[in-house]
């Protein structure tokens, strides 16, 4: 695999070009100083030479966890993609938004399917309880060590970023169910807002009842 590739990245200030250092693959047991890169956005983060402006790009790189079976795809681009990983757990994600928070899932091992789901009733909730808020995204945070209840940041249009905590007995409650939900193909790539409506519309909530 590539370890890393030169692009062209044209300043939205200036918009003189620069280079820019991208790294399509990080192999976590192996580049523990890139996967640290990959939770504060560093490796996305281009810096203008000549005015000093910073912004975050997103281009196509692979994440590798041996050690737990996973491996997440950011893929910017709505391609048709053909990925086989025998033995592992594959996420195709379009943001580094959510590059970060899937591989965050990963690692704690909570399944990205339940935590979907969940965000779908959380928006619910949330735009009924605060009328006009737009939520721009639901990201999970991580886990709490006392409780090992799920964190999660709300960031709304308006910049009133709320925290939501789902406990860990609520979690395993909507897991529980989804394992008797058998027409859900285990083998979808992409687990995201679309895929949770899909799977709600067609018939999640009644088949687990």
């Amino acid at each position: 695999m590539e370890k890393e590739k030169i692009i062209r990245v044209t300043c939205p200030a200036c918009l003189e070009e620069g280079n820019f250092r991208t790294v399509p693959f990080v192999d976590a047991n192996l580049d523990s100083d890139l996967k640290e890169s990959i939770f504060n956005r560093d490796i996305f983060r281009f810096c203008c030479k000549e005015c000093g402006e910073e912004i975050l790009v997103s281009y196509e790189c692979t994440y590798l966890d041996k050690d737990n079976n996973f491996m997440v795809s950011l893929i910017p681009e709505k391609d048709d993609l053909v990925i086989e990983m025998t033995g592992y757990t594959l996420r195709i994600v379009r943001t580094i938004n959510e590059f970060v928070e899937k591989i965050a899932l990963m690692e704690d091992g909570i399944d990205d399917r339940v935590v979907e789901l969940y965000k779908i009733m959380l928006e619910d909730q949330f735009e009924e309880e605060r009328q006009g808020s737009e939520i721009l995204g639901i990201y999970y945070s991580g886990q709490n060590p006392d409780d090992k209840s799920l964190v999660f940041f709300i960031i709304t249009a308006n910049a009133e970023n709320v925290r939501a905590i789902l406990s860990f007995d609520t979690y395993q409650t909507i897991s529980k169910q989804f394992e008797n939900y058998p027409e859900m193909d285990k083998n979808d790539c992409e687990i995201n807002k679309i895929w949770a409506i899909k799977t709600l519309q067609n018939g999640f909530s009644d088949k687990t009842e």
